[in-house]
C-alpha cells in the first residue's frame, strides 16, 4: 500500500521548483505522456504554467484541473458513463428544485415553504428559494454527506422541523435522475478504490496536488484513498516549519482558562501552546487542515521545501517568526526608512487608490527591477473600487501611466453595454420613464444601433422636454400599472404632438385634441422617426415579456434582442468582447435551464432574475504578465508577488460576517471544524502576508482626515499592529509607528503630499500646481481676470443701439456676454423629468399668466393648456386655473382704471437720441404708448409678476424716445403683482437729467458687450430698493442677500456662478455698486408704488 507524500514549503516558488523536478523525472521515459497537476485555483495554475515555461522554455501536455474537477473526472472514469454536468451541481439543483417545489408545497411539512411563497404569481419567489436551497444542498454534499445519505434512506438525524421538508425535497431530487449525488458518488468511488478497482492508465505515474492550503473533508478523504493506488504528492503551502496544529490564539487560551475556572476543573493551560500569536489568530482554517493531513497513518511528510525569509526587513522578519513559530526569534529591524509593511489610513476609497498609485510609482524607483506584473492589488469588495481604479490608473496618455487589469468583478460591471442591456429588459417591465429611456439611449452601442447617436441626443432631449413626455407608453399602459388611464405625458401623447408639429408647423393649431410642438423640421425629423421606432420596439418587447415560454425559447428571443438593440459589429474591441460575453451568458443560462425544465413555460421575471445572477457573478481574474492585477481576495489564489496590496480593510467589511442561519441547517446545527467565513478571511489575510516578497501594503478607509471620529480598521490590522507593538516595546514602537501607520490627507493636492520627506510623495503634476496654489499667499483675483483677453473692441465709430437689445442685456448681462463670446451651454437645474405636473412653480405660473393676458384670439382655455402636458389635471388643475383667472381679472380691472388702460396701443415713430461722447445712437420702437384719436393717454406696461427694474427702464427709455412734437409727456406706469399677489402700480416720475441717466446706462451696456462686468440685475434692484428705503438692511447687505438667498438666488445662476468662481459674493464689489448707483438707484428714486 502506497502512502500520500506531503511536501511542505513556506514559499510557492520552492514548491514549484520541486514539482518541476518531479515532473521531469516522471516524464523522462515518455515525454509525450500527459501529466496532471491539480491546482487549488485557476490563477495558481496559470502562474505555475508560466513558471514551468520560464524554467524549461515550454510548458505543454500538462493539465491543471481544480480538485473538484479532477475528482469528478476520475469518478466518471471509475463509475461508468456520467453526464458531463452533474445533476447535483449548484446551477442544476437550482432549476431542479424550482421545478419540484410546486408539487411539494401542498404536502404536510411544507407549511413554512407554503407561507414563504404565498401569492407567488410570477414564480420569482420560487426561483429565489430554489437558488437558496441549492446553495444549502451543495454545502451539505461536502460537509454533511451523512445527512444526505440518511435522508435518502428516509432517516432523520436532527430535531428540526426544517429537516423534515428538506429531506423530503432531497429524496425527490435523488429519485428524479438516474445519477448518484456527489456524496454517494464519492463513497462509491472510495469503495471501488478499496476493492482494488484498476485506475486509468493516465494515473500510473501519479498525481500532483499543488498549492491546496485546505480541502473539504470529503475531497481530502478521496485524495488520500487515491494515494493507496497511485503515487500522490501534495505540494503543501505551510507558513510554519514546525507542527502547529495544536496552537491556540491568546483569546481562545483565555476563554478556555475561564471555562475551566467556571466549572471548577484543574487548570490545564500548561498543555496549550500559543506559539506565534499571528499564526494562532489567523490560521484556524489551516490548523484544522494540518490536523487532518497528520491524522492518517499512510502519510509521509517532507519538509525539504522550506526557505528562510530575509529577517533584515520587517516583512521578512514577521514571516521568519511565523516560520519558526517563534515571535521573539530576533529583534525586529529598526533601520528601515521605508518599512516593508505599512498601513495607510485614507479618508475615502478614491484616496486609497490615489495613495496606492503614488506608492507604486515610488516603489518602481526604489525596488530594483520591479515590474507592473510583480504587483497584485486585492480587496474584499473589488467592485466598489472599479470607478476609482479607472479614474486614477486609466490615463493612458500620462507618461507615468501604470498598465493594469481588473478581475473578479461582475460581468455587468466590466462594460456599461451589458448593464444597459439588462436595464432595457427592466425598463420594458417598468414605467418607461423618460430618464430611464434617455439613460439607455446614452449607451453608445445602443444609440448607434438605433441611429440616435451624436447630435441626435440633444434633439431628443429638447423634443421630449417640449412635448412634456414623462412616463408610460399610453393611457392603457398606465391603467395596467394601476394609475389613471390618462394619456397626458405619455410617450404616445408626446409623439402625437411632435408628429403633428412636423406635419402642420403651426404650434397654435389644435387638431383632434392634439396640440402640436413646433421646431420639428428638416433633416433632424428623421431622429424623431427613429425614436418612435425605438419606443415601438420597447412596446413589442413588453408584449413579448408577458407571454411565458420555455427556457430555450427565451434564449433565442434574448439573442434576437441582442442583435436588435446592440451594435454587434462595433469597431471597439471592448464592446465586441462585451457582446460576446453577454451572448455566452444568455446561451449558458438558456441551455442550463432548458436541460432541467424542458419545454415547461416560465415567466420572464424568473429568467430575468437568473440572467441578473449570471451577469452579476464575479469573473475570474487573469494575472497579467504586463500589468498590475486588481482582483478580489479569493482563497488559495495567492500566488507570490513582490508587492502585495490590500485595499478596503475596514472593520465593517473584513473579516466578513457570517450570514444568518435562515434555512441552512449547518448554521443551526454546527460541528467542530465547520467553515466560518470570518476564519476563512483571517486565513486569507495570512496567505496574503506569506505571498508578499518585498512589500505588504495595507489600507483602509478611516473616514476622517484628522483622525477624529475615524472609522476603525479591520481587526486583522489591529492584531498585526498589536503584535508589532509588543515586539518593538514601549521604547521603540512610537517612532516605528510613525513610519508604519500613515494617515493621509483628504485631498490629493494637500501640500503635505509633496514634501520631499513625505512618506508617500505624490507624483501628480496637476495636483502639484493645486498644492502650490494652496500654499501661495491668498490674493483676491481681479474681477473676471480670466475673461479679459476675450474682450473685443467696437469696430464702428458710431453704433446704432436698439432699446430692445439694451433691455435684453439688462435682464441677464453675464449670460448675454457669454453667448456672444463663448457660445457654451450651461444647463440649469431641472425638475424631475419623470413626474407629471401637480403644481405650478413660479416661472410656469408667470408664463401661463402672460399667455392669458395676451390677445384674446390667442388666449388658451383650460383644456388646451392641459393638453400641452404642463398643467395639473383634474380638480387640482381646475383650482389653480380658477385662482389664476381671479388674479388676472383683478389685474385686468386695475389696468382698465389707469390712463390709457382701455385704449389700444398707438403707433408712434420714435426719435433717435445721439450720444457722440460714447459713439452710440439710441433708437427703437415704442410699444407701450396707449391712447385714442384724441391723443396719447399714457405709457403703460403690465406683467403678471413682480415689477422689475428692467420694466421701469423700458418705460423710461420709451418715454425718452417719444417725438418732441408732443407738448406734454404722458404718464409712465408699470403694473404688476406685489406681496401676496396683490396688484401694485408703479408710476415713474420725470428724470431731472434724463440724458445723463441714459448715457450712463448705454456706457455700461457697451462695456458689457466687450467684457463681462458685475451687472447683476436682481442684486442691483435689491441694492437700489434698500438705498431708497434708507432703513433696515444696508444696500450692500441687501445685494448680498439677493446673491445668496431666496428661491432663485442670483449667485446660483450657472453663468453667474462661472463668472464669479473663486470670488463668491465678493464679486459684488465697488464696480457693481457703481453700476447699481448709476443705473438702478435713479429709477427707484423716481418710482412711486401704490395699490390701485
Amino acid at each position: 500500500m502506497q502512502a500520500a507524500q506531503f511536501i511542505h514549503g513556506n514559499r510557492l516558488e520552492a514548491l514549484a521548483d520541486r514539482l518541476i523536478d518531479d515532473l521531469h523525472a516522471q516524464g523522462a521515459d515518455d515525454p509525450m505522456r500527459t501529466q496532471c497537476v491539480v491546482v487549488a485555483h485557476p490563477a495558481l495554475g496559470r502562474w505555475l504554467q508560466e513558471r514551468i515555461a520560464d524554467r524549461c522554455g515550454i510548458a505543454t501536455n500538462i493539465r491543471f484541473p481544480l480538485p473538484s474537477s479532477f475528482a469528478w473526472g476520475l469518478l466518471c472514469e471509475l463509475g461508468g458513463a456520467l453526464a458531463p454536468e452533474s445533476a447535483f451541481s449548484r446551477e442544476a439543483l437550482s432549476w431542479r428544485i424550482f421545478k419540484a417545489l410546486p408539487g411539494l408545497v401542498a404536502q404536510a411539512g411544507f407549511e413554512r415553504v407554503r407561507r414563504y411563497l404565498g401569492d407567488d404569481t410570477d414564480a420569482r419567489q420560487r426561483y429565489e428559494l430554489a437558488v437558496l436551497l441549492a446553495r444549502c444542498f451543495d454545502e451539505y454534499s461536502m460537509a454533511r454527506p451523512d445527512w444526505l445519505r440518511a435522508w435518502t434512506g428516509k432517516r432523520l438525524l436532527l430535531d428540526d422541523t426544517d429537516e423534515r421538508w428538506q429531506s423530503a425535497l432531497w429524496r425527490v431530487l435523488v429519485s428524479g435522475v438516474n445519477e448518484p449525488d456527489r456524496a454517494n458518488l464519492m463513497l462509491r468511488a472510495l469503495s471501488m478504490l478499496d476493492s482494488g478497482e484498476a485506475l486509468p492508465a493516465s494515473l500510473a505515474q501519479g498525481v500532483a496536488v499543488f498549492g491546496a492550503s485546505h480541502l473539504p473533508p470529503l475531497l481530502l478523504e478521496f485524495f488520500l484513498a487515491l494515494a493507496g493506488h497511485a503515487p500522490l504528492r501534495f505540494y503543501q503551502p505551510n507558513p510554519c516549519l514546525d507542527y502547529w496544529g495544536d496552537i491556540v490564539s491568546e483569546r481562545e487560551f483565555s476563554q478556555r482558562r475561564k471555562l475551566w475556572e467556571r466549572h471548577g476543573r484543574s487548570d490545564a493551560s500548561s498543555y496549550l501552546e500559543v506559539g506565534h500569536p499571528l499564526l494562532a489568530a489567523w490560521g484556524s482554517l489551516g490548523r484544522e487542515h494540518l490536523k487532518a493531513i497528520h491524522a492518517p497513518e499512510l502519510v509521509i511528510h517532507d519538509d525539504d521545501a522550506f526557505e528562510l525569509p530575509d529577517a533584515s526587513r520587517l516583512l521578512g522578519w514577521v514571516q521568519h517568526g511565523i516560520l519558526l513559530l517563534d515571535p521573539t526569534h530576533a529583534q525586529p529591524p529598526e533601520d528601515e526608512a521605508r518599512p516593508s509593511i505599512r498601513v495607510h489610513a485614507c479618508p475615502t476609497r478614491q484616496r486609497e487608490v490615489e495613495v496606492l498609485r503614488d506608492e507604486l510609482l515610488s516603489l518602481f524607483e526604489t525596488l530594483g527591477g520591479l515590474m507592473p506584473h510583480d504587483i497584485v492589488v486585492m480587496s474584499p469588495q473589488i467592485e466598489d473600487y472599479v470607478p476609482a481604479i479607472k479614474a486614477v490608473f486609466g490615463e493612458d496618455d500620462d507618461a507615468l501611466a501604470i498598465p493594469y487589469g481588473i478581475g473578479d468583478v461582475a460581468l455587468r460591471a466590466l462594460h456599461p453595454l451589458i448593464d444597459a442591456f439588462a436595464r432595457v429588459l427592466a425598463l420594458a417591465e417598468g414605467r418607461m420613464a423618460v430618464s430611464e429611456v434617455l439613460g439607455i439611449l446614452a449607451e453608445p452601442s445602443i444609440a448607434r444601433r438605433q441611429g440616435l447617436h451624436g447630435e441626435a441626443q440633444d434633439w431628443l432631449r429638447s423634443w421630449i422636454g417640449e412635448s412634456a413626455i414623462r412616463w408610460g407608453l399610453d393611457d392603457a399602459f398606465r391603467a395596467e400599472l394601476g394609475a389613471a388611464a390618462l394619456d397626458e405625458n405619455t410617450w404616445r401623447f408626446g409623439f402625437n404632438r411632435l408628429l403633428l408639429g412636423y406635419a402642420v408647423g403651426d404650434e397654435e393649431a389644435m387638431l383632434s385634441d392634439v396640440v402640436p410642438v413646433a421646431n420639428v423640421e428638416g433633416s433632424a425629423a428623421q431622429w424623431l422617426g427613429r425614436l418612435c421606432a425605438f419606443i415601438d420596439v420597447m412596446q413589442r418587447i413588453r408584449k413579448e415579456l408577458s407571454q411565458a415560454r420555455s427556457a430555450q425559447a427565451w434564449k433565442l428571443w434574448l439573442m434576437e434582442c441582442v442583435e436588435g438593440l446592440l451594435d454587434t459589429e462595433s469597431t471597439d474591441a471592448s464592446e465586441r468582447a462585451a457582446v460576446r460575453d453577454l451572448r455566452e451568458a444568455i446561451a449558458d443560462l438558456g441551455n442550463g435551464a432548458g436541460r432541467w425544465l424542458g419545454d415547461e413555460p416560465i415567466d420572464f421575471g424568473v429568467l430575468r432574475d437568473a440572467l441578473e445572477d449570471a451577469i452579476g457573478e464575479p469573473r475570474k481574474a487573469r494575472a497579467g504578465r504586463y500589468g498590475v492585477t486588481f482582483c478580489g481576495m479569493v482563497p488559495m489564489r495567492n500566488v507570490p508577488h513582490r508587492v502585495v496590496c490590500l485595499l478596503g480593510l475596514d472593520a465593517a467589511r473584513f473579516p466578513r460576517k457570517q450570514a444568518a442561519a435562515g434555512l441552512n441547517l449547518m448554521r443551526k446545527h454546527p460541528r467542530p471544524g465547520d467553515r466560518s467565513i470570518r476564519e476563512d478571511d483571517r486565513f486569507l489575510f495570512l496567505e496574503c502576508l506569506v505571498a508578499a516578497r518585498d512589500v505588504f501594503h495595507l489600507s483602509h478607509v478611516s473616514g476622517a482626515a484628522d483622525g477624529s471620529d475615524a472609522d476603525p480598521p479591520s481587526p486583522v490590522i489591529d492584531e498585526l499592529l498589536g503584535f508589532l507593538t509588543a515586539a518593538y516595546g514601549p521604547g521603540r514602537w512610537p517612532q516605528m509607528r510613525k513610519r508604519i501607520v500613515l494617515r493621509h490627507p483628504l485631498q490629493a493636492f494637500a501640500p503635505d503630499c509633496f514634501r520631499t520627506d513625505a512618506p508617500v510623495p505624490s507624483h501628480d503634476r496637476l495636483w502639484l500646481q493645486a498644492a502650490q496654489a494652496v500654499q501661495a499667499p491668498w490674493q483676491q483675483p481681479p474681477a473676471f481676470a480670466e475673461f479679459k483677453e476675450l474682450a473685443t473692441a467696437v469696430a464702428d465709430p458710431v453704433v446704432d443701439v436698439d432699446i430692445d437689445d439694451v433691455l435684453r442685456w439688462m435682464r441677464q448681462p453675464i449670460r448675454a456676454w457669454f453667448r456672444q463670446h463663448l457660445p457654451i451651454h450651461l444647463s440649469e437645474a431641472e425638475a424631475d423629468e419623470d413626474i407629471e405636473v401637480f403644481e405650478l412653480d413660479r416661472l410656469s405660473r408667470y408664463k401661463l399668466s402672460d399667455r392669458l393676458l395676451g390677445p384674446l384670439a390667442r388666449r388658451p382655455d383650460l383644456h388646451r393648456v392641459q393638453r400641452e402636458g404642463r398643467f395639473p389635471l383634474g380638480p387640482a388643475g381646475r383650482n389653480i386655473w380658477d385662482t389664476l383667472d381671479e388674479e388676472l381679472a383683478t389685474l385686468g380691472q386695475a389696468i382698465a382704471d389707469l390712463p390709457g388702460g382701455k385704449d389700444p396701443a398707438l403707433e408712434v415713430e420714435a426719435r433717435v437720441l445721439d450720444f457722440p461722447e460714447i459713439g452710440v445712437r439710441l433708437c427703437g420702437s415704442i410699444h407701450h404708448l396707449r391712447g385714442s384719436d384724441a391723443g396719447p393717454a399714457g405709457l403703460l406696461l403690465y406683467r403678471p409678476g413682480r415689477i422689475r427694474s428692467v420694466d421701469m427702464a423700458r418705460i423710461a427709455l420709451e418715454r425718452a424716445l417719444l417725438p418732441l412734437s408732443q407738448a406734454t409727456r404722458p404718464s409712465a406706469s408699470v403694473l404688476g403683482f406685489g406681496e401676496r399677489r396683490a396688484v401694485v402700480c408703479c408710476t415713474l416720475a420725470e428724470f431731472g437729467n434724463e440724458r445723463e441717466w441714459i448715457g450712463k446706462l448705454l456706457g455700461w451696456y457697451m462695456r458689457g458687450l466687450r467684457q463681462p462686468v458685475p451687472a447683476f440685475p436682481n442684486c442691483a434692484q435689491a441694492f437700489a430698493e434698500a438705498w431708497v428705503k434708507g432703513k433696515g438692511a444696508t444696500p450692500s447687505q441687501a445685494a448680498e442677500d439677493a446673491w445668496l438667498e431666496g428661491d432663485y438666488p442670483e449667485g446660483s445662476d450657472a453663468f453667474n456662478a462661472l463668472i464669479s468662481r473663486h470670488r463668491g459674493e465678493a464679486v459684488l464689489d465697488a464696480q457693481f455698486e457703481a453700476f447699481a448707483r448709476e443705473v438702478y438707484v435713479p429709477l427707484h428714486q423716481l418710482a412711486s408704488k401704490v395699490k390701485p
